[in-house]
């Protein structure tokens, strides 16, 4: 748990900073609503978090945590993008809209096909004591992929979570970094209760059904999350 405890720490590090550098931040965020609606957003089941469940089911809690980071790094640079003044362009751009839609759209069924080819597998995939290691750079770089070719994130942080700041000018930008960092907490919190649902799921003896039917599930959903992103229009 070391990674993820540094990445909090971070994460926590970076929001003292912002408050210290203006403490006016605090008071220009609505935080029942802001925390509130984070929570709800976070919990529903997306791309990222049926990643964090298959990757609990099959590596554990901790390597699927570490993965989720990949995740995290990615909306952080999407939060300073908001910051310095870029976030109203990504989210409004039909360009950059349509390109990161069908970007999107393609990583997430090519997802789900491989998974889906996957279940399909006569046996077991070979046991490794090793495998958490083995696969930590390989999932960590998946959930930033899905993370930065999903539009529906840079709205999140560019036209979201600027509806629960009272802020504009010189306070906006430290303001949306503190709200940004926040929404990512929550979500760290989140990925993780996907990640321990998904161990839970292979806990015991993990068979070629029940590893088919995790597989053939989550497959199932990145191909409808990628129908659902293809058919997605731009907000505005």
């Amino acid at each position: 748990m070391t990674k993820q405890i540094s990445f909090l720490a971070s994460l926590i590090l970076l929001a003292a900073v912002t408050v210290t550098l203006s403490t006016q931040s605090l008071s220009v965020i609505n935080w029942p609503l802001l925390i509130g609606a984070s929570f709800v957003m976070a919990l529903t089941p997306g791309a990222n978090q049926l990643l964090s469940l298959a990757n609990g089911f099959r590596v554990g809690v901790a390597p699927a945590t570490t993965a989720a980071c990949g995740r995290f790094a990615a909306f952080v640079v999407m939060v300073i993008g908001v910051a310095v003044g870029l976030g109203h362009w990504l989210a409004t751009s039909a360009l950059f809209f349509d390109v990161l839609k069908w970007v999107g759209a393609a990583y997430l069924l090519y997802l789900g096909v491989r998974s889906l080819l996957t279940a399909w597998r006569p046996t077991m995939p070979a046991a490794s004591g090793d495998i958490a290691t083995a696969d930590s750079r390989s999932l960590i770089r998946r959930e930033a992929l899905v993370a930065f070719s999903n539009p529906k994130a840079y709205v999140l942080f560019a036209l979201f979570l600027p509806q629960f700041l009272h802020a504009d000018g010189e306070s906006f930008a430290p303001a949306i970094v503190l709200a940004g960092l926040v929404y990512i907490l929550i979500e760290f919190f989140c990925a993780y209760l996907y990640a321990v649902a998904g161990c839970l799921l292979g806990r015991g003896s993990v068979t070629l059904r029940r590893q088919r039917w995790l597989d053939g599930t989550s497959g199932a959903a990145m191909i409808g999350l990628a129908g659902w992103l293809a058919l997605e229009k731009r907000p505005g």
